[in-house]
């Protein structure tokens, strides 16, 4: 408080010594001053920060829109590339043979059984017929009922000498 006093008194006698025009035009001019003072102290920052904050928005909304897109896009290469887009529909003979075409996997003989199959594979790399299983277990619908392999003709290949599949 004592701050203002101080200038109180420091301009009263020199606002006293002003005619009633000068008066009025130092009110004026602090009028203008407090406006200017607000549009660009107050005002205008605000309206700048408004913007940016709409542009950073709008950016990211469109990276959202994007990634959404992107993962789609992803998700469905991912899934024709592992085999994983079977019609559940399809019978369990036509998601085994979709998936085993699809993978360069020569199927020797497939009998029906029951409500299941037998499929027999000549010649099939051990890998490749782990990510079958996961494959057919996973995304198609299926259940493993037996397995019985055989050791294949070269290093890393099997037989399957019995593969019995079902619905789940």
């Amino acid at each position: 408080m004592s701050l203002i006093n101080n200038l109180k008194s420091a301009f009263e006698p020199r606002w006293q010594a002003l005619n009633s025009r000068e008066k009025r035009l130092v009110r004026s001019a602090v009028g203008v001053l407090a406006v200017v003072v607000i549009y660009y102290g107050l005002w205008t920052p605000l309206q700048n920060g408004i913007a940016q904050r709409q542009a950073a928005i709008t950016a990211q909304q469109s990276l959202l829109d994007w990634t959404r897109q992107a993962t789609g896009v992803y998700l469905a290469r991912t899934d024709t590339a592992k085999g994983q887009a079977v019609n559940s529909g399809a019978s369990i003979t036509q998601r085994i043979t979709d998936y085993a075409s699809r993978n360069n996997i020569t199927i020797t003989r497939m009998q029906p059984q029951n409500n299941g199959l037998l499929v027999v594979i000549e010649q099939v790399g051990f890998n490749d017929l782990l990510t079958m299983l996961d494959t057919l277990q996973a995304s198609s619908g299926l259940r493993v009922d037996s397995l019985d392999i055989a050791e294949g003709g070269a290093a890393g290949v099997v037989r399957v000498r019995k593969l019995q599949v079902s619905e789940r």
